[in-house]
């Protein structure tokens, strides 16, 4: 008889505290709300570029084309190094040895294509971290042999900074549209509720590939970047 008993009065607790929570949170009002966004942007110069820089060797055997590639990098490398660029700041970012073949001639009865000799690239990404310096640096090692640029970009050092205050822009964006809709709406602000936030990365413009040829000085303008951010603020609200 006691097992039955205690099997009986168990789901009968559990009943009764279901039955006197369940009022309680039906009955909870939920407070009116009023919810702002802001945006802020603040314009920046970079000053850091990043340039990929590459040598294009062709020979009629893969190990001499091989050989004078590398020949010819290890030089634009060393002048790198020797404009005063970190060893940390450069990095390999592409190899490759590809066979070159012949062309058609015309009217030449069609047949597998006949190798002539082979091509290797070899390339280098470089972060200079003053971009008044990139000028001098790309002449340099144009050169000391580089024949390939495949692009450049530009960031900042100090990227948190920028963060920051187009963050504080936006918060303050969002805090005075958000008095301009109570006051419009005929309502307080009693207290915010929450505050969200979003940064977005500044942009990094690329420029095409670019011919390399020794020239008096190549020009590098990293121009201005705007730097953007967005804030979401929501309060509880009371009638005036």
């Amino acid at each position: 008889m006691k097992p039955r008993l205690a099997g009986a009065l168990i789901p009968a607790a559990l009943l009764a505290c279901l039955l006197f929570s369940l009022p309680a949170a039906a009955d909870t009002p939920q407070a009116p709300t009023l919810t702002a966004n802001g945006e802020g942007s603040v314009m920046v110069v970079p000053d850091i570029a990043v340039v990929t820089i590459g040598v294009a060797s062709r020979a009629r055997t893969a190990g001499a084309a091989l050989a004078q590639n590398s020949t010819d990098l290890t030089k634009a490398i060393s002048a790198i190094k020797g404009a005063g660029v970190d060893e940390k700041d450069i990095a390999t970012s592409g190899f490759g040895i590809d066979p070159v073949y012949a062309e058609p001639k015309a009217g030449e009865v069609s047949q597998a294509p006949a190798i002539i000799g082979y091509s290797v690239s070899n390339s280098v990404t470089v972060t200079i971290r003053d971009v008044a310096k990139s000028g001098g640096i790309l002449d340099q090692v144009v050169a000391a042999g580089a024949n390939q640029v495949t692009g450049i970009s530009f960031s900042l050092a100090d990227a948190k900074s920028a963060n920051d205050s187009a963050l504080k822009s936006a918060i303050a964006a969002a805090l005075a549209k958000g008095g301009l809709m109570a006051e419009a709406a005929g309502v307080k602000l009693v207290r915010i509720l929450s505050v969200s936030t979003a940064e977005s990365a500044p942009p990094r413009p690329v420029f095409a590939a670019m011919a390399m040829k020794a020239a008096p000085s190549v020009p590098v303008m990293p121009g201005q970047q705007s730097v953007t951010a967005s804030a979401t603020i929501t309060w509880e609200i009371a009638p005036l």
